[in-house]
C-alpha cells in the first residue's frame, strides 16, 4: 500500500491552472518516504476511486494547516439520496470552510474525436473528463447549497466558504502521437501511450520486453519497483483474457536500451 500511496501523492493535477470555472484544490508538500500510513485501513476489494480517497484523507488527518469537518457525507431527505459531499475543511491559516471534491482518473486521447475536450475518454470507454466535469459543475458542486444539505451542515458558515476540486490524472496518448504535447492539460500527467488487442497482437516487438499486467489497485504504482516480470508468451493469455471482457488492461514493460533499463506503461484496448 505505501507503492500505491506514493503513486496517488506523486500524480499531478490534470489541470495547471484553475479550468472550466472550478477553483483548485492542491495537497500540501510532504516527506513521502517518512510519512505515517499505518492508520489508514483499506479493504482489499475497494474501489480505486475510493482507495485515494483514504489516501487523501490520511494527508489531511495529518495536515498542520486543515481540519476534517465533513467526509464523504450522504445527503438523504424523505428517503432520497441527493449526492454525496466529498470533503469539506477548515482552512486554519485563512480561517475559511473549503467544500473539496476529488477525482482521480485514467484517461486515454482520442485524436479522432473533434472537439478537444471531448477526446479524454476512460480507457472502457466508460467515462470521459468533459462528462466529470459536467458533473461536478451541474451536481455535486450545487448540492453544498440546496436547502435538503442545510440539515447536515449546521456547524458551517456557508458565507465563509470556497469550493475547490482536487483533480489528479493519468494520460495515455495513441502510439502515434508519443512525445506530443496537449493543449488542455497538465502535460505532466502524460505518462504512456496505448494500442488496440489487433495492434498488440501484429507487432513482434513487444516479444522482445518484459512485461506485466499489474492488479488495477496498483495501476498507481511505479513500473520501477516492480519485481515480477514475465515475457511476452506469459501475458500474452492475461491480455487475451482482458480483450474477450471487453477490458482495457493497464500494461507495464521493461527493456535494457544502451545500457539503462526504460519502463513505460501502456494501455492495450479492446475497442
Amino acid at each position: 500500500m505505501k507503492n500505491q500511496f506514493k503513486g496517488f501523492y506523486n500524480t499531478p493535477s490534470l489541470f495547471e491552472n484553475n479550468f472550466y470555472g472550478f477553483e483548485l484544490f492542491e495537497l500540501e508538500d510532504i516527506d513521502i518516504d517518512s510519512f505515517d500510513i499505518n492508520n489508514i485501513q483499506i479493504l482489499q476489494q475497494l474501489p480505486l476511486g475510493k482507495r485515494v480517497e483514504y489516501f487523501f484523507d490520511a494527508i489531511i488527518d495529518q495536515s498542520s494547516n486543515y481540519k476534517k469537518v465533513l467526509k464523504n457525507k450522504q445527503i438523504i431527505h424523505n428517503k432520497v439520496t441527493f449526492g454525496e459531499l466529498d470533503f469539506i475543511l477548515f482552512n486554519k491559516k485563512t480561517k475559511t470552510y473549503e467544500h473539496v471534491e476529488m477525482q482521480y482518473k485514467f484517461y486515454v486521447y482520442d485524436d479522432n474525436i473533434k472537439e478537444e475536450i471531448h477526446r479524454y475518454i476512460g480507457p472502457n470507454r466508460s467515462d470521459t473528463m468533459y462528462l466529470k466535469l459536467e458533473k461536478l459543475k451541474n451536481k455535486q458542486l450545487p448540492l453544498l447549497f440546496k436547502e435538503e444539505t442545510k440539515a447536515y451542515l449546521k456547524d458551517i458558515d456557508l458565507e465563509n466558504i470556497k469550493q475547490k476540486i482536487s483533480f489528479k490524472g493519468n494520460i495515455f496518448l495513441p502510439r502515434h502521437l508519443k512525445g506530443q504535447s496537449l493543449p488542455l492539460v497538465n502535460n505532466d500527467c502524460i505518462c504512456g501511450y496505448y494500442l488496440s488487442f489487433k495492434e498488440f497482437i501484429k507487432d513482434d516487438s513487444f516479444k522482445n520486453l518484459e512485461l506485466f499486467v499489474p492488479h488495477r489497485f496498483d495501476w498507481l504504482n511505479d513500473p520501477a519497483l516492480n519485481q515480477n516480470w514475465k515475457s511476452y508468451d506469459q501475458v500474452q493469455e492475461e491480455i487475451s483474457f482482458f480483450a474477450n471482457m471487453q477490458a482495457s488492461p493497464l500494461i507495464w514493460s521493461r527493456k535494457i536500451q544502451d545500457g539503462k533499463t526504460i519502463f513505460e506503461r501502456f494501455f492495450i484496448t479492446w475497442w
